[in-house]
């Protein structure tokens, strides 16, 4: 148990304040930003309301009645849980003995304080850039069913992802090879899930649309594009960001996509015959793909300190998540069988 009470913190944020060092470069990034829909106030719980389209309402008038046709105005809600979720990080001061880092450390008997440091900067940018990558890793990846192996549990079992909660969506299957999907397989799949997405899906403009993809039909579909015209689309570039397009839809390679699938195999990457395979697309609108979270709780919050007592630097982070997604209609799954 450390002895906080002999040093203290030296970096604590919580409440309002950790929504500038905390909040802001996860949840606010670039990256999570365009490609998903952040609630930043769900307390707890919160109900999404959401009314499936209305079509084939308009009838002949026949008379006064005053009689309705079948069709009803439904609406109906999911609930988007944001639960607690906890960051605890520690680190020997002596790990960083004999190298161009201990330059940095103090003189004295307070050589093994980092505190105020550019290396103590540089830990907590990087516990920050770790938590964003693990927000995406949990956002798609989560699943309370899993217990084992203790260690992938502990690591997934936090809430329900985007993968479990649309297990039951429709899958595409393209015949291609499955561990090492080629030009043609990634442009193949590709097109088929463009081309049998759903009708509301297809109606979407295509800059509020992604297709996430696992890396190897990524870089797959950038054969298809190199040595020709069509090499623009690789070339497009949006604010110094190098953007790859299919017919107008953003393509977004998921590198944790691939640490998911390493670790264990959610049902959509499951064939109809029950094989287990590791490459796939999901092409979804992006306000369809909901994460939560409070960046005012008052309960948050980050801290960094140095314990005296066992020469060790201490990270402690307490945040809330939460994903949901809110219309079958608009997404669509496909993977190379």
């Amino acid at each position: 148990m450390a002895n906080v009470a002999s040093k203290g913190t030296f970096a604590t944020y919580n409440g309002a304040s950790l929504n500038d060092i905390f909040y802001e470069p996860v949840f606010r990034s670039d990256e999570i930003m365009r490609n998903y829909r952040v609630i930043p106030n769900v307390k707890h719980k919160m109900n999404v309301y959401t009314s499936a389209a209305l079509t084939k309402i308009v009838e002949k008038q026949e008379g006064c009645s005053a009689t309705s046709g079948t069709t009803q105005f439904n609406v109906d809600n999911k609930t988007i849980t944001a639960g607690r979720c906890r960051v605890a990080l520690e680190q020997c001061s002596d790990e960083f003995y004999g190298t161009y880092i201990e330059e940095m450390y103090r003189s004295g008997v307070d050589v093994n304080n980092i505190e105020g440091t550019q290396l103590a900067d540089a830990i907590v940018n990087r516990a920050v850039n770790g938590i964003a990558s693990d927000v995406v890793r949990l956002a798609w990846g989560a699943d309370t069913d899993i217990t084992t192996p203790t260690a992938t549990a502990a690591a997934y079992n936090l809430m329900d992802g985007w993968m479990k909660l649309m297990a039951a969506e429709t899958v595409i299957e393209f015949a291609g090879t499955e561990a090492a999907p080629t030009a043609a397989d990634a442009i193949g799949l590709i097109r088929n899930v463009y081309d049998q997405a759903p009708a509301a899906l297809q109606q979407v403009a295509a800059g509020d649309k992604k297709m996430f993809v696992t890396p190897k039909i990524f870089n797959a579909y950038l054969a298809n594009l190199e040595g020709s015209s069509a090499d623009l689309a690789i070339v497009n570039q949006v604010d110094g960001m190098r953007r790859v397009m299919f017919r107008g839809v953003e393509l977004v390679p998921m590198y944790e996509w691939d640490t998911i699938l390493a670790d264990y195999n959610p049902a959509l990457f499951n064939t109809a015959a029950g094989d287990d395979v590791n490459n796939g697309v999901c092409y979804c609108a992006v306000e369809n793909l909901i994460i939560g979270s409070d960046v005012t709780d008052p309960e948050g919050s980050f801290k960094v300190f140095y314990d005296d007592l066992e020469e060790k630097m201490f990270f402690r982070g307490y945040f809330k998540l939460g994903v949901q997604y809110l219309y079958s209609s608009l997404v669509q799954w496909g993977i190379v069988a």
